[in-house]
């Protein structure tokens, strides 16, 4: 007969191993953001896309600018934008991960809650590109959204996947806490 502890020890198991499964698969885009930041203050973006790391990027209109800096707090970035209707936030997926589905976890605060419209987007063999529906996620100030978005099988004419955080009109200063995709 099991007895309690053998049951709970046995689910804690399970559920560790689990956990450490999804850490394998999880891209950090705070960390990658802070890591674009070693040995600098902060970071100038310009209009068009920007890469701050090979795993993150940003994307401005052509018109917008912004500065990514370390949050004051110690564990986030900043984004201080100007001129921005709307501001991309881009994650990298590694070519090889098959998978069918990841999971955005986004936390940010600013002085008003904030719309995203997350998707997909295939670079594909010749320059083209193909972007999935987008998902409509809200963030309130302060709090932690997750949004689950479909992945397509990967077609032989795909050379690169990002995941695209498409922010609608982003507050003038953005603190992002968290921000991560996780794919299963």
């Amino acid at each position: 007969m099991t007895t309690l502890y053998e049951a709970a020890m046995r689910n804690f198991c399970a559920a560790a191993d689990i956990l450490e499964a999804l850490q394998s698969t999880r891209l950090d885009l705070v960390g990658e953001a802070r890591n674009g930041l070693i040995g600098r203050p902060r970071l100038a973006l310009g209009g068009g896309y920007n890469d701050v790391t090979s795993f993150f990027g940003a994307c401005l209109p052509v018109s917008g600018r912004a500065e990514l800096l370390a949050a004051e707090n110690g564990s986030g970035v900043e984004l201080r934008c100007s001129s921005a209707d709307w501001l991309t936030l881009e994650g990298t997926l590694a070519g090889e991960v098959i998978t069918d589905s990841c999971y955005v976890e986004m936390q940010l605060s600013a002085d008003r809650p904030v719309i995203a419209d997350v998707f997909l987007r295939e670079f594909l063999d010749g320059g083209a590109v193909r972007d999935t529906g987008h998902r409509e996620c809200h963030l309130s100030v302060g709090g932690v959204a997750v949004c689950k978005l479909a992945l397509p099988e990967l077609a032989e004419d795909v050379t690169a996947r990002r995941v695209i955080i498409h922010l609608r009109h982003p507050a003038a200063r953005l603190i992002i806490d968290r921000l991560a995709i996780t794919l299963t």
